[in-house]
């Protein structure tokens, strides 16, 4: 396949036809056709991605149902008056070279890019070719001028001549995957979103009894959405809980509620690397138990799912995925502050219970702070990994 958003006269002729709030219209029936979980599309994409990736439809339905919530007509809409203001410095074709570790990460920028008047190319992981393909299919079916404004295009890593071309030949290329995938495609017109994470941040008091399975459920549910291998997942819950017990309490429910949801989303089948590092985080935390150390270990059935709790830790725990959590209780915010010193500028998100952790989230600048259970939901205007990519395409607010 051609790595350059092909025939560039034919594009800037529909470029010129297909204005904001058209796009905008187009995106928000799409939207809406994908919420449907009996859209013949969707149906098909999510089975083919769950037969190939060995996950769950039950997960991938939960889990993409969670990805398109925030893409009403009113977010699209309003994105038309944002995307509206001058800027002589947008760019007119964006690439976008996606990861395979979650189907539809960049859908954001893949909208933004498209009510902003950019012409995309999106060269998709082989490890997931099928999302923006489809999707792409169900706007060209609604609007065939702006269909022509997309290509999605496929070909494996080994393929450098490929994606150097298309590197060349947009104006700007958005990469998303781990930090080593970024750094070997620097280039002056690459912008990388690269590894991140996600932390949950709950004050003790604020988790009552009549609450707290409700937070309980809705963390667990952050942790299952996409098997925990997006930068919107969460890895690490932070209780403010002076003496440790409303963490414990907490951890417990929360193991409830991941045993229940190994039933209703079932888990996915966990490659061989990802599964030896599940087993570590267990064995260390059984060995840490047995020393002595206050380290309770929660797991479900096989590798099911996999919490760990500890009344006091000094760092921040990365998950290597697939339903690891751990839970941790810090005597204040002062201590939160240094668990999370060793991973400065990379948590993207913080769900949060408390007024004053809500604080503490907005005042370390997280670009998305929301309620338990809302991670995989950030609005359409989300400033994801700082907001470069938006503020160049609708202008810095």
């Amino acid at each position: 396949m051609s790595a350059t958003p092909a025939s560039s006269a034919t594009r800037t002729q529909v470029a010129e036809k297909v204005g904001a709030e058209r796009m905008a219209d187009a995106l928000a029936r799409a939207f809406a056709q994908w919420r449907d979980r009996d859209y013949a599309r969707r149906r098909d994409a999510i089975a083919a991605i769950a037969h190939s990736a060995g996950y769950s439809i039950a997960m991938l339905e939960n889990s993409i149902d969670a990805l398109l919530k925030p893409f009403t007509d009113e977010a699209l809409k309003s994105m038309v008056g944002t995307a509206g203001r001058s800027n002589v410095d947008r760019p007119k074709t964006v690439g976008f070279i996606a990861a395979g570790n979650v189907a539809g990460a960049g859908i954001h920028e893949v909208a933004i890019a498209l009510i902003a008047g950019a012409r995309i190319a999106i060269k998709t992981a082989s490890a997931e070719p099928i999302f923006f393909a489809e999707f792409a299919r169900t706007l060209a079916e609604i609007d065939s001028e702006i269909g022509e404004r997309i290509e999605v295009l496929n070909w494996s890593r080994a393929r450098i001549d490929l994606t150097k071309a298309l590197i060349a030949n947009c104006e700007r290329v958005v990469v998303y995957g781990d930090d080593a995938t970024i750094e070997s495609l620097d280039r002056a017109n690459v912008i990388g979103f690269g590894s991140r994470v996600s932390a949950a941040l709950v004050a003790g008091s604020a988790i009552v009894p009549s609450r707290i399975d409700e937070v309980a459920d809705m963390l667990a549910r952050d942790v299952a959405l996409f098997e925990q291998l997006g930068c919107l997942s969460l890895h690490q819950v932070f209780v403010v809980s002076p003496d440790g017990s409303a963490a414990r309490e907490l951890a417990i429910r929360m193991s409830s509620a991941l045993e229940r949801g190994a039933k209703s989303m079932p888990p996915a089948r966990i490659p061989v690397r990802d599964a030896a590092e599940i087993r570590g985080v267990r064995e260390r935390a059984r060995w840490r138990a047995i020393a002595g150390e206050p380290v309770e270990l929660f797991e479900g059935r096989g590798l099911e799912w996999t919490l760990v709790f500890e009344p006091r830790a000094d760092s921040f725990k990365i998950s290597p995925g697939f339903r690891t959590v751990h839970v941790t209780a810090v005597r204040d915010l002062a201590e939160f502050r240094d668990c999370i010193a060793g991973v400065p500028g990379r948590i993207e998100a913080m769900a949060v219970v408390g007024d004053e952790c809500e604080n503490e989230a907005r005042a370390m600048g997280i670009p998305y702070v929301c309620a338990p259970g809302e991670m995989q939901s950030p609005p359409l205007d989300w400033r994801h990994a700082g907001g470069g990519f938006i503020d160049m395409m609708v202008g810095a607010r």
